[in-house]
């Protein structure tokens, strides 16, 4: 009986911008150790880096760990170009670092541009400079690589995340043009738009409510995520580029049962149907 093909990165060298802290960007950085991959990981909290890189010897893996804050950009410069110095070539970068805190939330016709900018540096400022280097060492030594970028399907409009919108909004926008211009050199740009997630940092229970309005009836885990990311870092993604994956578990497709004709809704028809 054939096995089924597995996702590997043997002899691949990674490097995960906000790959830790427990959520997406930890899951992300323990699936690419647990594939073969070298792994390098940027956070802005040694407690997160003790924590990841602890998780990862446990479960026999090692990483290496790297302490630099995104929005200081001449900073964060100067670690990415000691990660390709130490390293050599990155073959794979993922960039996790984002969000809005509530204070980042605001209507439209009130976002100051302080906050903007902000939401900016935070969310897409510092992917075009992990981006530059990567590509820039990999097309230098014509060797092939891949990028995936995490954004979110508040790109598709939510109430409050103007600056957060459009900032991801950029990240996508901005990874198909890399793909478009480096796809010569065998370098593929693609992002993974996920839905709401079971985080440390969005909460395990305060959204549950919202998973009734998921298709699948759940929020995501953050191996959801990783398992995408995952796929387009791999050879089994290879002639996937430019695109954006949601992983949403149906959500962008409207609430299930909503705005159906009435007739559907009525509950005699509708045991029929259950």
């Amino acid at each position: 009986m054939d096995t089924l093909p597995v996702l590997t990165l043997e002899h691949r060298k990674a490097l995960v911008v906000g790959g830790a802290g427990g959520g997406i960007g930890s899951a992300i950085t323990h699936s690419l150790a647990q594939a073969g991959a070298h792994v390098s990981v940027i956070t802005n909290e040694a407690s997160h880096a003790d924590s990841v890189h602890s998780e990862a010897q446990e479960r026999g893996h090692d990483i290496e760990c790297h302490i630099s804050d995104v929005t200081d950009l001449k900073s964060f410069t100067a670690t990415i170009d000691s990660v390709i110095a130490a390293s050599g070539s990155i073959h794979h970068l993922v960039n996790v670092v984002g969000g809005a805190e509530v204070s980042d939330w605001s209507r439209a016709k009130d976002y100051e541009l302080e906050m903007f900018d902000r939401i900016l540096t935070r969310n897409l400022r510092y992917a075009l400079i992990s981006c530059q280097r990567i590509a820039s060492s990999l097309i230098s030594e014509s060797t092939a690589g891949s990028i995936v970028n995490i954004s979110s399907i508040a790109t598709r409009s939510v109430p409050l995340l103007t600056g957060y919108g459009a900032a991801k909004a950029g990240l996508e926008a901005m990874s198909r043009t890399m793909a478009a211009e480096w796809g010569q050199y065998k370098i593929r740009v693609n992002a993974v738009a996920p839905g709401t997630v079971k985080t440390p940092r969005a909460g395990q229970d305060d959204l549950n409510d919202a998973a009734a309005k998921i298709p699948l009836q759940r929020r995501a885990e953050p191996q959801d995520i990783a398992d995408a990311a995952l796929f387009l870092l791999s050879e089994k993604a290879s002639y996937i580029t430019g695109q954006t994956l949601t992983v949403d578990g149906g959500a962008t497709l409207g609430s299930a049962g909503d705005n159906l004709p009435e007739f559907v809704t009525n509950p005699k028809i509708r045991e029929q149907f259950n």
